[in-house]
């Protein structure tokens, strides 16, 4: 290979380093503008969600502030009852966890010790959390009926 050829050869890889630089540098633009974009995008969603993540933690929780006893009082099945208490709680702690980090990104900084804290987890025990329900279910059935029966069976 004569020196022209390498002259020409390195001509056409400068042109292509040029070239390729010119493509990266779009490329790179065109990347950040999307991530401004999404950036944008989370930051709208952030903000609707903080304005409304309290209503949707207080509608998980009335749908789920019925206790295992009264669910069961009322006829629920005893192992339903309690696997939704649980299952509720678990949703509402999703929400609060969304809350913060929606917080986090919005601020910069994480949110008081307070906002959208967790519900705290405690040790499942099913066994024991079904054998209190059904008990105070029980007990509760059985002072209805005493006062039924006091009701028409005792001169008050």
């Amino acid at each position: 290979m004569t020196a022209i050829d390498i002259e020409k050869v390195r001509k056409a890889a400068q042109a292509a380093a040029a070239k390729l630089a010119e493509v990266e540098s779009i490329e790179s633009a065109r990347q950040a503008e999307k991530a401004a974009e999404r950036l944008e995008r989370q930051q709208e969603k952030d903000t609707a969600f903080l304005s409304q993540w309290e209503a949707l933690d207080a509608e998980l929780q009335e749908v789920g502030s019925k206790s295992a006893a009264d669910a069961i009082y009322e006829g629920a099945d005893p192992i339903a009852a309690v696997a939704n208490f649980w299952i509720e709680r678990a949703k509402r702690n999703a929400v609060r966890s969304l809350a913060r980090s929606a917080y986090y990104r919005l601020h910069g900084q994480h949110p008081d010790d307070l906002f959208a804290r967790d519900l705290p987890e405690r040790d499942m025990r099913i066994a024991d959390r079904l054998e209190d329900a059904i008990v105070t279910a029980s007990r509760r059935h059985g002072a209805d009926l005493a006062d039924k029966l006091a009701a028409e069976w005792l001169v008050q």
